[in-house]
């Protein structure tokens, strides 16, 4: 397994993400604490509440509504990851270890 250069890695998931269409995306990384997280997401998914975002500063984060919190709370479900801190990436049954 090759390693992704930084810039890649973040143009890779996007695309990846891109690609998935309205398929559910899973995704595994690691948050700045250590820890291990997984959500999975539509990447159609636009039911954000107009007027509560903030522009992103770093190119490498993704914004999601995560799909399994969206399902059981209904609100509060959107979250975020760094592309460059994905461990594992699934969608349309291929699954890519980064």
């Amino acid at each position: 397994m090759s390693t992704l250069i930084t810039s890649d890695k973040t143009s890779f998931i996007k695309r990846f993400i891109f690609n998935a269409g309205s398929s559910i995306v899973s995704v595994e990384f690691r948050k700045l604490d250590g820890t291990i997280r997984s959500l999975q997401f539509n990447p159609r998914d636009t039911q954000e509440i107009k007027g509560t975002g903030y522009a992103l500063k770093a190119p490498s984060i993704v914004r999601c509504r995560d799909f399994s919190i969206a399902r059981k709370e209904g609100q509060g479900a959107w979250r975020s990851f760094d592309c460059e801190r994905v461990v594992s990436i699934k969608a349309n049954g291929i699954a890519v270890y980064c």
